[in-house]
């Protein structure tokens, strides 16, 4: 039904019925695909470019990975009259209602009406499934991306250089979803000259040419970040991890693509177990001192951000992380010490720390 949420399900089998796990991507890398009786031949030859995950961080990193081909000279040469196909990973939701995407693959020189999804089991005559060029090594758990990968994102930076108003120099992109005390974050670079940024409500030429004339680029690490493949040559990126024990190994591949002046900054006390949040986010010792601030301690601000935290993790039925608990071990002692001297704000937040 439309809407359905079919993610790591479907993907290319060989002439041989053996499932080709790449053809799938990060979110079903680990599953066994079983291909139905009486599937529906077409006698053609087509080029598979992978699942669609209306998801924009994987979008432009995975969602890319094949694309590279419908601009290479000997696919323009050969296979030029050949369909292209893909897989949607929410029924329905197909690339033409994706408008920013879809506006992407337009300033790629791609002919949008050429890509055809695929809803239901069908079998090709021929499918040809290029080389990925932004891929994952399943034995490390790593991601890499080829000179086709760089290229095609160098054409999208090119198109922005080339069509670019001013804008400012100095933004904050702001992700929100599952991260308490990102607004707070989003002060804090805003009283330092930063224009905050909610990418969503932009189109991507409103965003290309904001991404292009940033000389500062800040954000914490995630979907929002990763847009700093975008940013010219030596901008600065200061990049905020969600939690010690959650790191994605997408952005570390993207932070090789260009030379920039990246920075690091922990400015989190995420301390339990989860992949798709809450995080928490204060305004650490470490953030202030990289704008060359003074400390002065934590404020009620942030031990309330944390109550907020613990009282939503705790809803959710999340446990603590051994490793998180480690890493901030000072930290969470001395906000656990503050909050117990504080029976107002445990009070109001409904938080028993025994």
């Amino acid at each position: 039904e439309n809407g359905v949420r079919i993610w790591e399900f479907g993907g290319l089998v060989d002439s041989d019925g053996r499932f080709i796990k790449s053809s799938v991507g990060k979110f079903g890398e680990n599953d066994i695909f079983t291909a139905p009786d009486n599937v529906k031949f077409v006698p053609a030859t087509v080029i598979y470019l992978g699942m669609f995950y209306p998801v924009w961080g994987h979008l432009i990193t995975e969602g890319l990975r094949y694309f590279w081909a419908l601009n290479n000279s000997f696919f323009r040469t050969y296979l030029k009259n050949c369909q292209a196909v893909y897989i949607p990973a929410v029924a329905e939701y197909c690339i033409e209602r994706h408008k920013n995407f879809s506006r992407l693959l337009e300033i790629l020189n791609i002919d949008i009406d050429r890509l055809q999804p695929i809803y239901h089991p069908v079998q090709f005559e021929n499918i040809v499934m290029p080389d990925e060029s932004f891929f994952l090594k399943c034995n490390e758990n790593e991601r890499y991306f080829t000179d086709e990968y760089r290229q095609t994102v160098d054409r999208v930076r090119n198109f922005a250089m080339k069509n670019r108003t001013p804008s400012a120099k100095k933004i904050y992109y702001f992700y929100g979803k599952s991260q308490i005390g990102e607004e707070r974050l989003a002060e804090f670079f805003r009283d330092r000259g930063y224009e905050i940024i909610s990418p969503e409500r932009l189109t991507l030429d409103e965003q290309l040419n904001i991404l292009i004339n940033a000389e500062s680029f800040a954000s914490t690490v995630g979907s929002c970040s990763h847009n700093s493949i975008f940013l010219r040559d030596n901008s600065e990126l200061i990049l905020i991890p969600r939690a010690a024990g959650r790191f994605t190994k997408y952005q570390p591949t993207i932070d090789q693509m260009h030379p920039l002046n990246i920075s690091y900054v922990d400015s989190s006390l995420s301390i339990f177990e989860t992949l798709n949040g809450p995080y928490c986010f204060i305004i650490s010792e470490q953030l202030k001192k990289f704008f060359g601030e003074n400390f002065d301690g934590y404020t009620d601000d942030d031990l309330k951000i944390f109550l907020q935290y613990i009282r939503y993790s705790m809803s959710k039925g999340l446990k603590l992380n051994e490793n998180s608990l480690t890493y901030y071990a000072t930290i969470h002692q001395q906000f656990i010490d503050a909050l117990r001297r504080r029976e107002d704000l445990l009070k109001a937040y409904g938080v028993n720390l025994s």
